[in-house]
């Protein structure tokens, strides 16, 4: 798809909102309109039973970076993201959906060479709500994986996610979901199970096997004040000591990819079984917060060689990837943020990949909360003998 394709494609989609949007407001005159900071425009209906919200995410970036090796340096300047959103209820309380669509060029790029890079729909979703325990969804959008990806991009505590969730996240899958919340005296359980595609975002030639994915959470001290427990950083102070700890599990039969929902395909049109799992936790009280993550990933293959080009390799990205990360507010609105991260891969492809590390110290001032923010941090990447530094500032505003 071209430049100028993808263009008029985002413009005609811009001008077929607008005209919704009029439309919405034209035909229901009594209907109420609200705009916050952060939840966008909000349209509900006299009766409450239609209610459409439009919102949207930009954050701009300075990347600047120092190879040690060879003592160069590079920068740039990225939009990093371009997020538009659509929620609301449709006709009934119970019945919700979700549309996210994105138009910075690393939120379209599909990460396979195979596939064109015109990933412009991220999340599309139906919900049913069956009581007050009980939901459904249906269609696309993140699998219950690690928590780092459960975060929203716009309520990230440091400028990017950490170099395990790049290696051992499932990112977003396309199936059926389904949600359970329970307490018990205070303690609260979140369980969300997925049956999915197990290829992504993407459409690959898979045989019908699919993904099956679990994530169970504990929360002892019960909820977080304003799903605190999704949002990193402490911009709004837990008053009581509040923990959160999960499990997660997921496998998936005859993947076509290098992990699973995301990476190039493995050669030779060669699938994997691969499993996944791993836990995570975090606490927060006051000012501070810490949250930890452990994760593995295993498959049934090794290495393989691309038949048609024998000095090409490539394998499912296996091993274990260890997350620490914290932050104390010094004040409402100035927060400092360090990330330890490590990537250590499985013994049969050390050939191939190194240990990775990751060190970071981060600085935010959240001038409301993470809907206008600006960041900035400092990373060293160790990557087998090669290091590097990078430095990043970043703003955002959620509209």
């Amino acid at each position: 798809m071209t430049t100028e394709l993808k263009n008029n494609t985002i413009l005609k989609f811009l001008l077929l909102l607008i005209f919704i949007t009029n439309s919405v407001v034209a035909q229901l005159p009594k209907a109420t309109i609200k705009a916050t900071l952060g939840k966008g425009v909000q349209f509900t209906s006299a009766d409450s039973l239609f209610t459409l919200a439009i919102s949207g995410r930009v954050q701009s970036l300075y990347e600047a970076k120092h190879i040690i090796n060879n003592n160069t340096t590079g920068a740039d300047f990225i939009l990093r993201r371009c997020r538009l959103n659509l929620q609301g209820n449709a006709l009934h309380t119970k019945i919700s959906y979700r549309v996210q669509l994105s138009f910075a060029l690393n939120d379209i790029n599909a990460g396979n060479s195979k596939v064109q890079n015109n990933l412009i729909l991220r999340d599309a979703m139906l919900f049913y709500t069956l009581n007050n325990k009980l939901r459904l969804g249906f269609g696309q959008t993140k699998l219950p994986g690690n928590r780092q990806r459960q975060v929203s991009s716009g309520s990230l505590q440091l400028v990017e996610r950490s170099i395990v969730n790049s290696n051992f996240t499932l990112d977003r899958d396309k199936g059926v979901w389904l949600f359970y919340n329970t307490k018990i005296n205070k303690t609260i359980f979140k369980t969300t199970l997925a049956v999915s595609s197990g290829e992504g975002r993407i459409i690959s030639n898979k045989n019908g096997k699919l993904c099956y994915t679990s994530r169970i959470e504990i929360l002892p001290f019960g909820n977080f004040t304003n799903n605190g427990d999704y949002v990193e950083a402490a911009v709004e102070p837990q008053n009581k000591p509040k923990l959160a700890v999960a499990a997660v599990f997921s496998k998936n039969y005859n993947a076509t990819r290098t992990m699973g929902q995301l990476g190039e395909y493995l050669f030779n049109d060669t699938t994997a079984n691969i499993t996944y799992f791993g836990g995570d936790v975090l606490f927060k009280f006051k000012g501070f917060s810490i949250a930890a993550e452990l994760y593995k990933r295993n498959a049934n293959t090794g290495i393989f060689t691309n038949t048609t080009n024998t000095t090409q390799k490539n394998f499912v990205i296996a091993g274990t990837g260890l997350l620490l990360q914290t932050g104390y507010m010094l004040t409402p609105k100035n927060e400092i943020a360090a990330r330890y991260a490590q990537i250590l891969p499985s013994s049969n492809l050390t050939p191939l990949i190194k240990k990775q590390q990751e060190f970071t110290l981060g600085f935010s001032h959240y001038f409301n909360n993470h809907n206008l923010k600006i960041q900035t941090e400092i990373s060293k990447f160790i990557n087998g003998i090669n290091k590097m530094l990078v430095l990043r500032v970043s703003g955002v505003v959620s509209f």
